[in-house]
Parts: C-alpha cells; sequence; structure tokens
C-alpha cells in the first residue's frame, strides 16, 4: 500500500525514516520504549475501557489488540487515493452500556464523499453497522481529508475535515471545509453550535487538520499542516497547533503560521499557538498526557510528526517545544495503563514503564 502523503504534498516525507531529532533530549530518564503490536498504517488509535486497544489500518480493517491476541474489529469500504482511507476512530464515553465504536472513513464508492459510522461492539466483533453522518466533502483532488475524531468531555463528538484544496471555504461557515465539526453522538446536530442550529460547524479557519486532543480542564488544541506552496507560501514549514474555542478562527487562508499575511485586507482570526517556522513537521496525532503519564511526559500536549518520525513534546499550554520523544508518525493516545502508544506505518509502540 503507498504512503499516505499528509500534507498536500510536502516535500517527500514518505522518504524520510529516521531522521535526527530536532528539539531537546527529555529531561528525565527516558521510559522504555518497545513495539506493541504489528499493524498496517494505523491512522488512529482508541481505547476502551476493558483495556483493549482500537486501531484503524488506513486501508480499511479495524482490528483490537487485548495485549495478546489481535483480531478485526469490522472493515469499511475506504478509498486510499491521495491522503483518503479509514482515517478516525473513537470509542464512545458511554462505551460499558452502548458499547458504541465510531470510525471516519473516505467512500470507495464516490471518492468525493466521507462518512461516519457506528457499530457496537458485540463479543468483540462489530455488529449492526450504521452511517450516522454521511456525504462529508472529500473533493477531486489529493488532499486535505482530515477526518479524525474525538469526543469532548461535553460527550459531543469532534470531527476534523480539511479544504480540500478550496481554500476560500474555510472561511465560509456555510461550507463544512477547512472546519471541525461538532455533533451529537447519534450524528444530529447540536442546538447549541455556534452557527445555527443545524450547522455542525463549530470552529473555522483551517486547511489540512488531523490530531485533536482534549485538555483535563477541556481545552481543545488540533494539529493543522503548513500550506506547503499553495497559493504562494514557501513549500515547506509552517505547521500549527491551534488552540480552538467554540466559533473560532484559525485564520487560513488570510495569513498562515504566526499571523503571515496572504489573502484579504488582514489577518482574521487567532494566530497559533505554535507553528514550525520553516521546519517540516507534517503533525498527525496528538493527545494530552496525564499526570499519571510516563515520566518526563505528564501533563504535556504531545504530536506525532510524520515528516520527522518523532514524537513531539510541547508545554501544556501548546505555546513552546520541549523536546522530541521516540518514533511516532501517525497517532498517539495514553492508555489505561497510563503508558502512551504511537504508531507508524508497520506498527504500534509501548512508551512507559
Amino acid at each position: 500500500m503507498a504512503l499516505l502523503t499528509l500534507s498536500a504534498c510536502s516535500p517527500s516525507a514518505s522518504n524520510q525514516t529516521s531522521p535526527t531529532a530536532t528539539g531537546t533530549s527529555s529531561p528525565q530518564a527516558s521510559p522504555r520504549f518497545a513495539a506493541y503490536v504489528a499493524a498496517d498504517f494505523a491512522t488512529a488509535l482508541a481505547w476502551s475501557p476493558d483495556g483493549r486497544l482500537f486501531f484503524a489500518e488506513r486501508a480499511g480493517t479495524i482490528r483490537t489488540f487485548d495485549g495478546k491476541t489481535s483480531r478485526v474489529f469490522a472493515t469499511v469500504s475506504a478509498s486510499t487515493s491521495g491522503e483518503r482511507g479509514l482515517l478516525g476512530l473513537a470509542v464512545s464515553p458511554s462505551f460499558q452500556t452502548d458499547h458504541f465504536v465510531y470510525a471516519f472513513y473516505s467512500r470507495a464508492d464516490d471518492q468525493s464523499r466521507q462518512r461516519v459510522v457506528r457499530w457496537t461492539d458485540q463479543g468483540g466483533t462489530g455488529s449492526s453497522l450504521s452511517t450516522i453522518i454521511d456525504n462529508l466533502p472529500a473533493g477531486n483532488d489529493c488532499c486535505h481529508k482530515g477526518g479524525r475524531l474525538a469526543f469532548g468531555p461535553d460527550r459531543k463528538l469532534y470531527i476534523t475535515l480539511g479544504e480540500n484544496h478550496v481554500a476560500a471555504d474555510a472561511q465560509r461557515t456555510s461550507s463544512l471545509r477547512g472546519k471541525i465539526l461538532r455533533y451529537n453522538p447519534d450524528g444530529s446536530v447540536p442546538g447549541d453550535n455556534p452557527f445555527g442550529s443545524n450547522n455542525p460547524v463549530w470552529a473555522i479557519g483551517l486547511r489540512n487538520p488531523f490530531g485533536l486532543a482534549f485538555s483535563g480542564d477541556g481545552m481543545l488544541f488540533v494539529t493543522d499542516n503548513g500550506p506547503s506552496g499553495d497559493a504562494g507560501t514557501p513549500g515547506s514549514g509552517w505547521d500549527e497547533i491551534d488552540h480552538v474555542v467554540r466559533g473560532g478562527n484559525s485564520q487560513w487562508p488570510t495569513c498562515y503560521g504566526n499571523s503571515i499575511h496572504l489573502q484579504g485586507a488582514q489577518c482574521v482570526g487567532t494566530p497559533p499557538t505554535y507553528q514550525s517556522g520553516s521546519t517540516t513537521l507534517v503533525p498527525t496525532g496528538a493527545t494530552f498526557v496525564s499526570a499519571r503519564g510516563p515520566a518526563g511526559y505528564a501533563g504535556d500536549l504531545v504530536f506525532c510528526s510524520y515528516s520527522q518520525s518523532r514524537l513531539k513534546v510541547l508545554s501544556p499550554d501548546g505555546v513552546r517545544l520541549l523536546f522530541d520523544g521516540p518514533r511516532c508518525q501517525l497517532d498517539v493516545k495514553e492508555g489505561s495503563d497510563h503508558a502512551l502508544y504511537m504508531s507508524d506505518a508497520s506498527a504500534i509502540y509501548r512508551l512507559g514503564a
């Protein structure tokens, strides 16, 4: 299977394997890092309360691993053209009672559309498949599909959606492109969304968002890939971490990076909390590490860099890059044992005591 080019054709991201870390070293003794389970391009990870790891493989298979045995949970018919695929995964916050598992994928029968589906976990296998959100735009070109899922502390389902190379749509609240979307768990639209009771848009002004991370006190951050030559911008760099608020605007395409003006009379919205300057990171999955997480990482915001194949560790406010962690390209989540689990194109790894 061809590797996913996550940043609109970001320069040779898929050809970089073991780069030198660009941050400083961890300030504490490193926890043990080891392969946990083989996986074929595990784009998204999620943990169930019973201690199973669910992981989504880009080609269309969701698997579980209980520490001993890997099992197929469900499959979908996903397109893997360009940046498409099985891209998002979430376990219901009420899993112990409803047993729901959610996924986002690009449709193989119509590459211009994407959907969110839900299964009921029945004896370790997905049953009662239902489509809860359909016809999310994927566009007709290669890139900017988004596709990450996360439940917030409000128990609503949050979804990232790229602007499909239609940059102007990122500023239009009537379009789903370039947005963070917010739904009820059944796929209906919450009445308190900022742009109307029937509008799923929660925040605007994003280009190619991937990782969603909620802090312990409910703040939401998202990774967003830099402009990669779009509309006369530099061909690399300027990747972002954005603090997402209700009705917020992350500036694209009026500005990029640290409010560098690009279009319109002036920048609109709020600049990122962190931007990578001329360094290309291709940020993907992200999570906050709890106070019980691995030594040296507890309390911090971490995300994977696809191009550098490293876990990036930021301060809890998402402002400062503290140091580079171990290998990570696609997603990262904290397990029930408070170790960190992270994926690349061939495996999922464990970082912990």
